[in-house]
């Protein structure tokens, strides 16, 4: 998944250290089924053959891709697991590492190409010239299910680059997770506490490339399946899961502040907005900023 990972259990129950360790164990399993940057993965040998009709796929890939088009129909598309012909088109081609070695050339999916996915029990049909990048959803399925699963043992925290589950409280305390200032190294500029919730982040800032000339980033918007030009460079939500918050902040970053505050209000997130001048803002009442 190109990023660190974390996991925080307390408990006193002699199998808890044993279940903490199959933690790598999962989130290599859903790495191999679910990366783009492998090309023996379940889901780029789906990629590879789009338009040849049904492929038999695993259950984590059909789950996933699953939970993806039921996300982009909540969202009307702002949220689209098919950009991945965009994400070509602009450079990111291999894990983040080699971004500056590679070029992208794809033929772009037709826009809303979601809409003609199908799935059923145990096959996924693509159109043609279609592709799913599963990559920010993927990590917050994973981390839902992790933290779900540990959560037997005791109060648990799961972070993945950010994206972050949590399971009852630490000595009747909640969560403490500081939210660290996009321009300023090692400054913070919110504080959160979560209990039973979610956070994520979205932001234009981390994986950044330089391709003829240009600077890119990897959040597409696919309205014009360019990356993404919004006012806002940082989006963080408090939700109910990691993949609430995953979407929600993605979706609010790409619709900009003002289209993007009232899509977060609306459905009753907290959230911080962090425009590319630095100038934050905060939706809900769940946060306390610095």
């Amino acid at each position: 998944m190109n990023t660190d990972i974390g996991v925080w259990l307390e408990s006193e129950d002699a199998e808890a250290a044993r279940a903490l360790e199959t933690a790598s164990i999962f989130f290599e399993a859903v790495e191999q089924d679910l990366s783009r940057f492998r090309q023996n993965s379940a889901l780029s040998r789906l990629n590879a053959a789009a338009g040849q009709g049904p492929q038999a796929v695993s259950p984590i890939l059909r789950d996933v891709a699953t939970l993806a088009l039921k996300q982009s129909e909540a969202t009307d598309g702002v949220f689209d697991p098919t950009v991945f012909t965009a994400l070509h088109r602009a450079g990111y081609v291999g894990s983040f590492e080699t971004i500056g070695r590679a070029r992208g050339a794809a033929t772009l999916a037709p826009r809303a190409a979601w809409r003609e996915i199908r799935i059923d029990n145990s096959t996924i049909d693509l159109p043609a010239g279609t592709g799913l990048d599963l990559g920010g959803i993927a990590k917050g399925w994973t981390v839902d299910r992790l933290a779900e699963k540990l959560r037997a043992f005791g109060p648990v925290l799961v972070d993945a680059g950010g994206d972050m589950r949590t399971f009852g409280k630490r000595d009747d305390e909640p969560w403490a997770v500081a939210l660290a200032d996009p321009f300023r190294d090692g400054e913070e500029v919110a504080l959160f506490a979560l209990c039973d919730e979610a956070i994520a982040t979205s932001s234009v800032g981390k994986r950044r490339w330089q391709q003829d000339g240009r600077w890119h980033h990897h959040l597409i918007d696919p309205r014009t399946q360019q990356p993404s030009t919004s006012d806002l460079h940082t989006v963080t939500v408090i939700g109910p899961s990691a993949v609430a918050s995953e979407v929600a902040s993605k979706v609010a970053l790409i619709l900009g502040r003002e289209a993007g505050t009232q899509f977060l209000a609306e459905r009753g997130y907290s959230a911080v907005l962090i425009d590319h001048d630095g100038e934050l803002s905060l939706v809900g009442q769940r946060l306390v900023a610095q």
